[in-house]
């Protein structure tokens, strides 16, 4: 967790586990911190949204609007237990995985969870020229985050093993922070 020296810290004093799972509400930067991790420590790289995409041929707008948010949740779920099996991996969840304890516990099963947090401000401030959120697509974008946060909120605070305050950086930031959190928990 983030301490008072707004340096990050464990919630746990566990040894970094095989794969690496960011979390965060969509938008906080969970795909473009989670590419750069890929390079740098060569490991592969999943965007679960991505992967959804891909196997359903369809956007997750798409799948929201023809199948329900349920069926896409339903994916989810069966992809946070095929990827906690195996390691070395560095997930991108989609923003609600976390709403589901069985995914958590798919996740932490077998790797590290890094929450991603960051503000509604952020958020809207990195999505306003993205119209492919669902989950989104309302006049009044901010207070659809906030309200989406408020109902998220304790699933995070109960999920990660760690959590970075993305709010007031740059994804390089970020990613030298987990870097170096990475490191301590390897060694």
């Amino acid at each position: 967790m983030q301490g008072a020296d707004g340096k990050i810290h464990s919630k746990k004093g566990n040894k970094m586990k095989k794969n690496i799972v960011l979390v965060g509400f969509m938008g906080s930067g969970k795909t473009s911190v989670g590419k750069r991790l890929s390079m740098m420590l060569k490991r592969e790289f999943i965007d679960m949204d991505d992967f959804i995409e891909k196997r359903e041929q369809m956007t997750v707008n798409e799948i929201f609007a023809k199948k329900g948010e349920p069926y896409f949740r339903s994916l989810e779920k069966e992809l946070c237990k095929r990827f906690s099996t195996g390691g070395g991996k560095i997930i991108a969840t989609g923003g609600g995985v976390i709403k589901d304890a069985e995914n958590v516990a798919n996740l932490k099963e077998g790797g590290t969870i890094f929450y991603l947090k960051s503000t509604p401000e952020k958020i809207a401030d990195n999505l306003k020229n993205d119209n492919t959120r669902p989950l989104l697509n309302v006049d009044d974008k901010v207070s659809k985050i906030r309200e989406l946060m408020a109902e998220r909120a304790s699933f995070y605070e109960n999920c990660y093993d760690v959590v970075i305050d993305v709010s007031k950086q740059e994804i390089e930031e970020t990613v030298r922070e987990l870097m170096t959190y990475i490191s301590d928990l390897s060694s």
